[in-house]
C-alpha cells in the first residue's frame, strides 16, 4: 500500500512527504528492475488491493500511487504518464484475513 503520507487524504505538508516518496520510489524501481519489462508504449494499469479492515478509498489509493506510476517513466517503460500513454487506471479490492496478507499489486499491461 502507498505510505499514508502520500495518499490523497493525507494532511502531511510537502516536507513530510519527501522521505516516504523517495523510499516508495526506490522500492518501486527495484521491483521494476527485477521484472525488466522494457518499453511498453501505451499501457493500462490495474491496482489489486488486498486489504484487512477498512479499505483505502479508490481516489486516495490512486493518488498515493502517483509516485510509483512516475517510476514507469523514469525507468523508460512509457514516454510519459499522460492519458495518451496511460490509457486506463483501475482498482480491484479483495479482502484478506490477516494484516500480513495486506498488499497492493500494480499490474501494467501493454495495449
Amino acid at each position: 500500500m502507498p505510505p499514508k503520507e502520500l495518499r490523497g487524504n493525507s494532511r502531511a505538508y510537502w516536507a513530510q512527504k519527501i522521505a516516504p516518496k523517495r523510499a516508495f520510489q526506490d522500492e518501486t524501481i527495484i521491483k521494476i528492475r527485477e521484472i525488466n519489462p522494457g518499453f511498453m508504449g501505451k499501457i493500462k494499469i490495474l491496482y489489486k488491493a488486498y486489504y484487512a479492515g477498512k479499505p483505502i478509498d479508490i481516489d486516495n489509493l490512486i493518488t498515493g500511487m502517483k509516485y510509483a506510476q512516475d517510476c514507469l517513466q523514469l525507468e523508460g517503460i512509457i514516454d510519459d504518464d499522460t492519458p495518451d500513454n496511460v490509457i486506463s487506471v483501475s482498482v480491484e479490492y479483495q479482502r484478506v484475513k490477516t494484516m500480513k496478507e495486506v498488499k497492493l499489486v500494480m499490474e501494467v499491461s501493454k495495449i
